[in-house]
């Protein structure tokens, strides 16, 4: 990629302010400021650069029609109408061969479609695919039950003299212990539990069972789940996607970083499951079954959803893959956050630019729904997630990579966009994106170059192409 070609005089020149007019240092610790809507906040280690307002309790950065959005039926996502939906069985994907078409008809010779990249997107598969002991099982597993641990009733925190809040940050804790980039815990919204369980592993694969809660049964059946009223807790958990495999979208190293995201799920939020149960206290995990991921870590203070379908956060962007364990351990909730994601991505296009199946909108945010895949109510940017799935072989993650919030934290110009972000100085919105491009953020890095880098660097998004 090619170095940022504005100095920092001529970058302050060129927008006619400086640091002192914004209000905002770069660099240096932020007083805590109090708001009409909450507090402004900020952590390097959990934000990045941001200034993050985080909102009081019940409010949150989104809107919806309480008479007329509905539950969701996991039968209408589009990997499960993949499955039973007669308009979604000659999409491109079903016929087609694509690693025998890039690697034998195309001798190995298509750019980011060679062995070596699709070796080490099959082997990033390799955990969420496996099943086993990685599914995400309701109860509690063979290690809780052989310590006797799940017949102990639950753990009373003043044992060791804690509250339920120091509990929920060693929860927290814990989730990123096995895994997890954040964590965030919020009351749990029934809207966002899917109404039908769909798993296309059943017999009469056009059917969805019922999600239901009556009193206190907990239990999975061949008819219904029975998810508790008492289960009104979720810990979000988000995963970073590795930045340089990022880059290389729509190549199958893309594919291989959102595949490392699904199988970290998986292990994390099983074993954050047992560590609950193992403290006496129910819990479910999922990847994107049982509920809506977005809106659940919206709550949770993990981030706010973009024009692109998927949650921002402000240290990745929309670089994550999201999980969650439900629960009925009485943890304390976190604050959702708003940090200028609407305002940015109302002026910011690049997305829906690069979206070479035409999925994301350019339009304003609507009511309403746009595929049999949307759940309407919600005012917000819907996305065609069929156009979306069927480019490529569902490798695709242009729009991620070209986001200017998916950018590392070590350069001077993308900490002064965010400065400016943060502002909603809304008529330097289409700059900032030029700025960001002309930087050379958001092109395509070849996996020739990925291949080459020190494997340490790939690791993490700390360093910049």
């Amino acid at each position: 990629m090619s170095n940022p070609s504005f100095n920092r005089r001529d970058f302050l020149k060129l927008i006619g302010i400086g640091a002192s007019t914004l209000g905002l240092g770069i660099v240096g610790p932020k007083p805590i400021v109090k708001t009409r809507h909450g507090t402004l906040v900020e952590s390097p280690g959990e934000y990045g650069d941001f200034l993050v307002e985080k909102l009081k309790a019940q409010n949150f950065p989104y809107e919806y029609d309480k008479d007329r959005i509905k539950r969701m039926s996991e039968k209408s996502t589009t990997f499960s109408r993949n499955v039973w939906d007669p308009n979604r069985q000659n999409r491109p994907g079903k016929k087609e061969n694509l690693t025998y078409i890039n690697l034998v008809e195309g001798e190995g010779k298509v750019p980011n479609q060679t062995r070596l990249d699709y070796a080490l997107m099959t082997a990033a598969w390799h955990g969420a695919r496996s099943g086993g002991g990685l599914s995400y099982r309701w109860r509690a597993q063979s290690g809780v039950r052989r310590e006797g641990m799940d017949k102990l009733g639950p753990w009373n925190p003043s044992d060791l003299d804690m509250n339920w809040e120091e509990v929920s940050f060693a929860v927290k804790h814990a989730s990123l212990f096995f895994g997890a980039s954040q964590a965030g815990i919020a009351i749990l919204n029934p809207l966002w539990l899917y109404s039908d369980s769909f798993s296309p592993t059943r017999k009469d694969r056009a059917r969805a069972i019922p999600v239901l809660s009556e009193g206190e049964r907990f239990e999975r059946t061949d008819e219904s789940l029975y998810i508790p009223c008492s289960m009104n807790r979720v810990v979000a958990l988000a995963f970073e996607e590795n930045y340089h495999g990022i880059a290389n979208s729509p190549g199958r190293l893309a594919s291989a970083a959102v595949g490392d995201g699904y199988s970290r799920m998986a292990f994390t939020a099983c074993t954050l499951a047992e560590f609950i149960r193992a403290l006496g206290y129910r819990a479910i995990p999922a990847g994107n079954g049982t509920g809506l991921s977005i809106p659940m870590a919206i709550d949770a203070g993990l981030g706010e959803l973009g024009r692109l379908g998927l949650l921002m956060t402000p240290k990745y962007g929309p670089r994550i893959r999201l999980a969650k364990v439900i629960t009925d351990m009485p943890l304390v909730p976190d604050s959702p956050i708003k940090f200028g994601v609407t305002e940015f991505c109302k002026a910011c296009m690049l997305c829906a630019e690069h979206c070479p199946g035409a999925a994301i909108t350019e339009g304003p945010q609507t009511w309403e729904g746009k595929s049999p895949s949307n759940n309407p109510g919600a005012f917000k940017w819907y996305v065609e997630s069929e156009k979306c799935y069927d480019f490529n072989g569902f490798s695709c993650s242009n729009c991620k990579r070209v986001c200017p919030f998916t950018k590392p934290n070590n350069s001077w110009l993308h900490q002064m966009i965010r400065k400016i972000i943060e502002t909603k100085i809304s008529p330097l919105n289409k700059l900032m994106v030029r700025l960001d491009q002309a930087s050379g953020y958001g092109h395509q890095l070849q996996d020739t170059e990925f291949w080459k880098m020190d494997g340490h660097k790939t690791i993490t998004a700390r360093e910049s192409m």
